[in-house]
């Protein structure tokens, strides 16, 4: 009956019912769309919508004057577990099967100012999403936050 269903939707795509969503529920498992870079400037302001990567309706990443990366949207300040709603895993998504996903700070080995050039799957656990995430460039120590990394799109 299944196979019907699909079947006929995929002979009647034009029809609204049959037609993908735009949620993020359609949009589950791995994202391999275009690559986008974003970046946060020293000393720009984590509240500005932007100077924060707002990736999902429950995920938005950004950071502090110091601190690993948060989740802007329900975080104040990074903790170990940080970003909230998130697990990372050094490699790509291409080894997904052999990956161990943790905290980021935990994934980097506690040493953030060590992230530039590595690549690392991001895990958005509420909406079950990985995404290839590679790091271009991260302030060390309280010198006003700043970052950058180039990621995958739906």
């Amino acid at each position: 009956m299944q196979k019907l269903l699909k079947s006929l939707c995929f002979a009647l795509l034009f029809a609204p019912s049959c037609a993908p969503k735009d949620d993020v529920e359609e949009s589950s498992g791995i994202w391999s769309g275009p690559s986008v870079i974003f970046e946060k400037l020293d000393d720009a302001d984590p509240q500005d919508p932007a100077n924060q990567d707002k990736i999902t309706e429950s995920v938005a990443l950004t950071r502090l004057e110091s601190g690993a990366l948060i989740n802007i949207l329900v975080e104040e300040l990074a903790i170990k577990e940080s970003p909230s709603g998130t697990l990372w895993a050094q490699g790509t998504t291409a080894d997904i099967e052999s990956l161990e996903f943790e905290p980021l700070k935990t994934a980097a080995g506690d040493q953030m100012r060590t992230v530039p050039g590595k690549s690392f799957v991001l895990y958005l656990t509420q909406e079950d999403i990985y995404i290839d995430l590679t790091f271009i460039s991260w302030k060390p120590g309280k010198i006003g936050g700043g970052f950058s990394y180039e990621r995958s799109t739906r």
